[in-house]
């Protein structure tokens, strides 16, 4: 290597450093300003069962884009005009938040505030490294938007499908292992008693958890997108499937074997054996889908 060229990469590794130090400058001062709706959100995500992955979406993210940055960053440019734009909505979106915050509702509000702050990061990410490396980062920058809470009336049509889905589910395996229960609104009238798969029997939170862990071993372990989109879908399929396996079970072995599983131990911690079950289909559907890759692969070549 050249003088010349030692000192360029020197000066080019200064300059790296320099945008770095900018970048996480801004982050710290936009991580000040929402200091009051970040505070609300991690409250939330320690409160509730739902939001509990909050802080690992966060981890996961940041993991994706340090064990990346050799690719990632491998041409940051500054871009101005995209990465105005996008604090311009962030800061658009935060006003309207705070102005509405009394007619949202707190978890409404919280969720406009978190996109806004997600904007803030991506326009700061956007403004430092420009477009090229955005387009290589967009799947642990997408990710983040799982740290913004559902607005109500989406989190209600949500686990309303999930309730309806797995109380078909439910009825599909009654029938399959030869019970054909009175079905009635949201309840199966078997002669030894009813069973209502209610609204806390949706499973949104396991069914949550498998989305995510789909989003990342297609990410991780997949090259086509149309196949990541397929293995969502499947992980769906898979969170409606082992929940009907958990009401079917549970109501079975409630009304034939001993009442108090319904209300017992199993009923409250079964739901990590049956996460399990569903952790192993989908894990078998990646590897189909990477060994129907790699035959692709090879008969192109």
């Amino acid at each position: 290597m050249t003088f010349s060229s030692l000192c360029a990469s020197v000066v080019n590794c200064n300059g790296q450093a320099r945008r770095f130090a900018y970048f996480f400058a801004t982050v710290f001062v936009g991580i000040c300003a929402f200091s009051v709706p970040l505070k609300a959100l991690i409250i939330m995500s320690l409160q509730s069962e739902l939001y509990s992955y909050i802080p690992l979406i966060f981890v996961v993210s940041c993991y994706l884009l340090a064990g990346g940055r050799k690719k990632i960053f491998d041409k940051p440019a500054l871009s101005f005009g995209y990465g105005a734009v996008l604090l311009v909505l962030s800061l658009a979106a935060g006003v309207a938040g705070l102005k509405s915050a009394a007619l949202l509702g707190a978890n409404d509000g919280l969720c406009v505030m978190a996109f806004s702050f997600w904007l803030f990061l991506t326009g700061t990410f956007m403004l430092f490294f420009g477009t090229h490396t955005f387009k290589k980062a967009i799947f642990p920058l997408l990710l983040l938007l799982l740290t913004i809470p559902f607005p109500g009336l989406l989190l209600d049509k949500i686990v309303c499908f999930l309730q309806g889905a797995s109380f078909t589910m439910t009825g599909l395996i009654f029938n399959v292992l030869g019970f054909f229960p009175l079905e009635q609104g949201f309840a199966f009238k078997f002669p030894e008693g009813t069973i209502e798969v209610a609204t806390q029997c949706s499973g949104i939170r396991g069914s949550m958890a498998l989305v995510i862990l789909g989003l990342l071993c297609g990410h991780l372990f997949l090259r086509s997108n149309l196949n990541r989109i397929l293995l969502v879908v499947f992980a769906v399929l898979i969170a409606i499937f082992k929940n009907g396996v958990r009401i079917a079970g549970l109501t079975l072995g409630g009304l034939y074997v001993d009442p108090r599983i319904m209300a017992g131990p199993l009923h409250k911690s079964g739901g990590i054996l049956v996460f399990m079950l569903g952790f192993a289909l989908l894990s078998v559907v990646v590897m189909g889908m990477r060994k129907l890759e790699k035959r692709r692969a090879v008969s192109s070549e």
